[in-house]
């Protein structure tokens, strides 16, 4: 008795010969074209037992027809049937047959397995992105410059008439040159702080009194508005009044209006005290007439 060849063994020669084994999709015995086959080229053009209700030609079909005898096996079945027309489109129940279907022999009926549950093909998930690290920057902070005092010197009066400008009622016209030179003839001080730049002075003379013997005078304490609150004016007062001291001065007097902002608070802060007034006027003009 001859048997049925196997899904896969048709499977196999269609292959060797060039062509395509498609095999119905139904899984319930008697449904449609359930059991049944059929043959395509390699293009998918179909050549054997597909036609416009699906599937018709059984595994015996495919097998003789793949041996050469396809023209006597389907004589009845071309006279029952007409010609299968070349489908717009194939028909959703046909598919390649897949290796694992099950064998299936004639006059035996095998239960139709268990549908699988579609699965979807999915991309794997990205990866999770990386929280961005805060980082704390910090601005780079360049040493502050060495301050040094030293005597004024010609060379700074530039830097002087700058720094002047920045007093609350400013000298209009003053020789920097003359007025340095003068003090220096007057065996007075003059200080400047220096930081990469001139950033204040400090000026100061000793004034005989008959009343309170040399008294020195603290004529001029000045710091550059950006370095102020540094101690800038600290070290160049307490420069002054050890000059002075050493100079016989028994009494260090300090004009108020020589600081820009706050004079008072900072004359207080170094155990000074207010104890007169003090009275301006233009030297070489005569007094004006008072009025009463």
């Amino acid at each position: 008795m001859t048997t049925e060849p196997t899904a896969d063994e048709l499977r196999a020669i269609a292959e060797h010969r060039g062509m395509k084994l498609v095999r119905s999709r139904k899984r319930t015995p008697g449904v449609g074209d359930y059991g049944k086959f059929g043959l395509t080229d390699a293009a998918g053009k179909p050549l054997l037992g597909i036609g416009e209700q699906g599937l018709m030609a059984s595994a015996a079909d495919i097998a003789h027809y793949l041996r050469g005898g396809a023209a006597d096996s389907w004589k009845l079945s071309a006279e029952r049937e007409p010609a299968a027309k070349p489908a717009k489109k194939a028909p959703k129940a046909a598919e390649p047959i897949e290796e694992h279907s099950p064998i299936r022999r004639r006059g035996k009926t095998s239960p139709p397995p268990s549908p699988e549950p579609a699965r979807r093909r999915q991309d794997p998930p990205p990866p999770p992105k990386a929280k961005p690290v805060l980082r704390i920057v910090k601005p780079e902070v360049l040493p502050e410059p060495e301050l040094s005092l030293r005597p004024a010197t010609g060379k700074d009066r530039k830097a002087l008439a700058r720094l002047l400008a920045q007093l609350a009622e400013p000298p209009k016209r003053i020789s920097i040159d003359a007025n340095v030179e003068a003090i220096g003839k007057a065996k007075a001080g003059l200080l400047v702080a220096d930081a990469d730049g001139l950033i204040g002075c400090c000026a100061w003379g000793v004034v005989p009194t008959l009343q309170h013997g040399l008294v020195g005078r603290v004529t001029l304490l000045l710091v550059d508005g950006d370095h102020r609150r540094r101690g800038i004016g600290t070290a160049l007062l307490t420069a002054a009044e050890t000059a002075l001291t050493k100079g016989g001065c028994g009494t260090i007097e300090i004009m108020s209006d020589i600081m820009i902002n706050n004079a008072h608070n900072f004359l207080r802060a170094r155990n000074y005290e207010q104890k007169s007034y003090r009275f301006v006027r233009s030297a070489g003009g005569a007094p004006k007439a008072r009025r009463d």
